[in-house]
């Protein structure tokens, strides 16, 4: 729990060093992240929803209708709720609604800010003769007079007539949805009907409430809450048509079967009526023997089973001719009529249900899709099932008819020793008696048949009429403030981190302890302005503590510390070590050691500008063998600081420095003074450093914040180049105030590791202020 703890606080403190220094910009990007999801919020168009609720019949699902309405539903099919959300998202069903609705035209106000939908305000709605070719037009200004007429382009159309124009044929009639006048300009658009379904079915949704519930919810976006309920209003109309007219259809089919049979059965049995009267009259015939009458009964049962096995079996034909029909187009198979399979029943009712769900879903998908082959697959293998049933069915009803025409033969004979008239008789009247009993079996289908017809309703029903709601859902104020202050957070957070991370100089101290073993002596704030001596003028500032902290970190304090001679050396000119130089000298002649500066660096003497001594003699004459070192000596600022210029400039000052009087130089000042500070020339152009490396106890090699580059720290570990140079320290040099503030709040420094200390003596009594903390990177 405790590392856990420490996890976090370590977290908070790495966000905290990071971006608190940075906060102007963090507040600055807030404001205009506010303000920037504030103009969108102005200009983007809110969306509301409307939505319904609609209930499938699934028998699957424990859905399913009355006994009652089952019986007057013969024609029922079995529904699957995914199925129906196909059909709802059907890409036919919406190119009715667009076209019903007039959703190819729409009419738009444009105001100052934004356009929005003139649904309820345009005082005319826009319909197109032939919406299937329509040529998309962009925004068409348009206005209507005081007479009612609509203007466009300078050109007067009137209302509710077909008048052509540059646009096609349209038709101008009065909106029913007006509520209020328009306020601003109306313009028009024209959109293919393909487009304008693809807009809406994308701004629609629809999706089962959950796995095992027959229920559907339906919701669809829009700009105008009025316009989303009337489409999910078309939607549903349309789709409930659909279905009773599948119904219908099936009916309608299986109606005109029964009652093109009913014409021939009942022509049929006319005609046999007029022969049993012309036989009667002509014979003279007028009653049969109870022979004759037992004869005609029993021929009468069998021909009736005949009749129903010959009207099964001429259903089981259309049946079959339908099954091995793959035509689209092929007529809708009619009822089974007399067949008493049940099993034969299901099967046909799967293919019929199969099929259709096809032909809806290639309506949505192309032919390649998986659903789409898996259904069709299915169709094939139910197929073979189906005819293997009907060739069985026909050779049992094909067997049955034989057993009766066997037993009709053994009553033939039987017939043959009735009296010819009466046996002639017998023969007519078994006709009619077949005749009449198909007659009332197809009057009875018939019936059946237009009940079903009359009372087909839908396999759905609504639940939850479409509703909007009274609120926009899109776009939501909360979230878009939330992803603006995100972004301002996200965008400023990143501005520091490339700012800091892609910075391909020296920012941080961590940088330098992550490329290089060589120890890091010193930490020194960068101070404005252009004067190097900063501890002369104040010997207990800041500045001053942090020179003492570096007296101390190099050890020239030890007991038996041998460190005597201090080489101030750094990679390039600019990164301060002559600053570090002046300062360290004057920081050690305050504490009471009596102290050297040699300014070596022969080729750019900033020392010697600093001491006001660059126009005396120095160590350039010395070396030369032209004066004698006390005639180079110069005390300055201080009673203990000495300092030795580096004098006039000369063509080869590397020579010199290798023509042995540095030795004597160094052997004349030895135990003359406690400390020897040597600045010299930046070690990367010239060799001067590693010459005179070998007169210093110790080298203080001084890198500068923002200045120095990544690439140098990477070489202070390279053994050729350091190996010359005695005891390395880095100095860290020039350290800025992270921040935009620059640490007037309290939040700037954060480069290093140190801290700023300020010693102040006042009534008597020593003060110690903490500064800011430098940080850890």
């Amino acid at each position: 729990m405790q590392t856990k703890q420490k996890e976090e606080s370590n977290i908070i403190g790495l966000i905290t060093f990071r971006f608190l220094p940075y906060w102007p910009l963090f507040a600055v990007m807030f404001v205009f992240s506010i303000a920037g999801a504030w103009v969108y919020l102005k200009f983007t168009t809110p969306l509301y929803v409307a939505s319904a609720t609609l209930m499938v019949k699934d028998e699957k699902k424990g859905v399913d209708d009355s006994k009652l309405l089952d019986a007057l539903n013969i024609y029922s099919s079995t529904k699957i709720v995914e199925n129906e959300i196909e059909v709802l998202r059907s890409r036919s069903i919406m190119k009715e609604v667009s076209k019903e609705l007039n959703l190819y035209a729409p009419i738009e106000e444009h105001g100052n800010l934004r356009t929005s939908s003139a649904y309820k305000s345009s005082p005319i709605v826009i319909e197109v003769r032939n919406p299937e070719k329509i040529t998309a037009v962009d925004e068409t200004p348009f206005m209507v007079n005081a007479k009612g007429e609509v203007v466009i382009n300078g050109k007067i159309y009137a209302q509710n007539k077909w008048v052509k124009t540059p646009f096609g044929e349209l038709r101008f009639k009065p909106n029913p949805k007006k509520t209020r006048a328009a306020l601003n300009p109306l313009t028009f658009s024209l959109w293919e009907v393909s487009d304008i379904s693809d807009y809406y079915l994308s701004m629609m949704e629809v999706i089962p409430a959950s796995k095992l519930s027959t229920v559907i919810n339906i919701s669809i976006k829009d700009e105008v809450p009025q316009r989303a309920e009337d489409i999910l209003e078309k939607v549903l109309e349309i789709y409930h048509n659909f279905s009773i007219t599948e119904k219908n259809k099936l009916a309608s089919n299986t109606l005109a079967f029964v009652i093109d049979r009913l014409r021939f059965v009942e022509a049929e049995l006319d005609s046999m009526e007029r022969a049993i009267q012309r036989f009667k009259s002509e014979k003279k015939v007028t009653n049969l023997s109870e022979e004759g009458d037992l004869y005609l009964h029993s021929v009468g049962e069998n021909d009736k089973k005949s009749a129903d096995i010959s009207v099964q079996l001429a259903v089981l034909d259309q049946i079959e001719k339908y099954v091995i029909s793959k035509q689209e187009s092929s007529n809708i198979l009619p009822s089974t009529l007399g067949v008493t399979d049940p099993v034969l029943g299901q099967m046909l009712q799967r293919l019929r249900d199969t099929e259709l769900r096809y032909q809806v879903l290639r309506k949505t998908v192309p032919e390649n899709n998986p659903l789409a082959l898996s259904l069709y697959n299915e169709v094939e293998n139910i197929r073979p099932g189906i005819l293997e049933n009907i060739r069985n069915q026909k050779d049992l009803l094909r067997t049955s008819r034989d057993e009766l025409a066997n037993s009709t033969g053994s009553y033939n004979a039987q017939l043959r020793t009735l009296p010819v008239k009466e046996r002639q008789l017998v023969d007519i009247s078994r006709q009619q008696v077949i005749i009449n009993d198909v007659y009332t079996f197809l009057l009875h289908k018939r019936e059946e048949t237009a009940l079903s017809y009359a009372s087909t309703v839908a396999d759905s029903w609504i639940v939850n009429t479409p509703q909007a709601s009274p609120l926009p859902v899109s776009p939501k104020k909360m979230i878009i403030y939330v992803i603006g202050v995100l972004l301002a957070i996200i965008i400023s957070g990143l501005i520091v981190t490339l700012k800091e991370v892609v910075n391909k100089k020296v920012l941080f101290r961590s940088e330098i302890e992550q490329a290089t073993q060589v120890p890091v002596a010193a930490e020194i704030l960068r101070v404005k302005g252009k004067n190097n001596l900063l501890i002369a003028q104040d010997k207990n500032s800041s500045i001053a503590e942090q020179f003492r902290q570096l007296r101390s970190a190099i050890g020239i304090y030890g007991k038996n510390t041998t460190i005597k001679r201090i080489l101030v050396t750094s990679s390039v000119s600019g990164e301060g070590k002559s600053f570090i130089s002046c300062n360290l000298a004057l920081s050690l002649a305050f504490s009471g050691k009596k102290v050297l500066l040699i300014d070596l660096d022969l080729r750019n003497p900033s020392v010697s500008f600093t001491a006001k001594v660059d126009d005396k003699p120095g160590v350039m004459e010395y070396l030369q063998n032209e004066i004698t070192l006390q005639d180079i000596i110069h005390n300055v600022l201080h009673k203990n600081l000495f300092v030795i210029g580096a004098g006039q400039e000369t063509l080869n000052p590397t020579e010199l420095l290798l023509n042995g009087r540095v030795d004597e130089l160094f052997d004349c000042i030895d135990g003359a003074f406690d400390y020897v500070i040597i600045d010299t020339s930046p070690v990367a152009p010239i060799i001067d450093a590693y010459v005179l490396s070998g007169y210093a106890d110790s080298t203080l090699f001084v890198i500068r914040h923002a200045f120095t580059s990544k690439t140098i720290l990477h070489s202070l570990d390279d053994t050729n180049k350091m190996k010359p140079l005695k005891n390395v320290s880095i100095v860290f040099n020039g350290i800025k105030s992270r921040g935009i503030m620059k640490g007037k709040l309290g939040f700037g420094y954060g480069y290093g590791y140190g801290y700023e200390y300020v010693y102040k003596e006042q009534r008597g009594i020593n003060r110690k202020k903490p500064s800011v903390p430098v940080g850890k990177a």
